[in-house]
């Protein structure tokens, strides 16, 4: 049976609410340390990542680790109609809040979509073949759909969805990989 995605956006928003603290850390701990493993990881100079709001995975081992590793890291910034760039993120990065409540760089370089190596795509719900459902802005599906580079999500046990559980969209666009937790680790 398939849902609507804002039916379903709600209940796993819901889910990840209910995440309980040591298994979002056990299951945060695994997946970044997943994360380093990959090629993409290793091969990526530029990585675009988010400044993580309490119900996501937080990046901020992920931004540390690319700094300790020489990496550049980017953050996106809105931008009107529903659009976004991605500005570097350094020590002298300054931060305003946005109306959604989240930070946004408001000074610093934007980089190109072509200059970023690998993105780091957030999301409320994926499948193993990449397909997501995100928060419901459009702003990474418009994003992505001008960006070539690698992509890969990282999903908590709690947000894995099956293939049938909603109908892709003509604008939906997946990711490379979605890198997860068996029920078994």
């Amino acid at each position: 049976m398939t849902y609507s995605k804002k039916e379903l956006r709600q209940a796993y928003i819901a889910r990840l609410q209910q995440l309980d603290l040591n298994t979002r850390l056990h299951e945060e701990k695994r997946l970044t340390s997943m994360l380093f493993d990959q090629p993409e990881w290793m091969n990526a100079k530029v990585i675009a990542t988010t400044l993580s709001q309490s119900l996501e995975l937080d990046t901020s081992p992920i931004i540390l680790h690319a700094r300790h590793e020489n990496r550049q890291i980017v953050v996106p910034r809105t931008l009107p109609d529903r659009q976004m760039e991605f500005v570097e993120l350094n020590e002298d990065s300054e931060f305003v809040e946005t109306t959604f409540g989240i930070l946004e760089p408001q000074n610093g370089r934007v980089y190109k979509p072509s200059e970023i190596d690998l993105m780091i795509v957030p999301g409320v719900a994926f499948t193993q073949s990449g397909r997501r459902i995100g928060f419901g802005g459009g702003y990474y599906d418009r994003y992505l759909s001008k960006y070539d580079g690698n992509t890969i999500s990282l999903s908590f046990t709690t947000q894995l969805a099956n293939e049938d559980e909603w109908q892709s969209e003509q604008y939906d666009k997946t990711v490379d990989k979605v890198l997860s937790l068996s029920e078994t680790d």
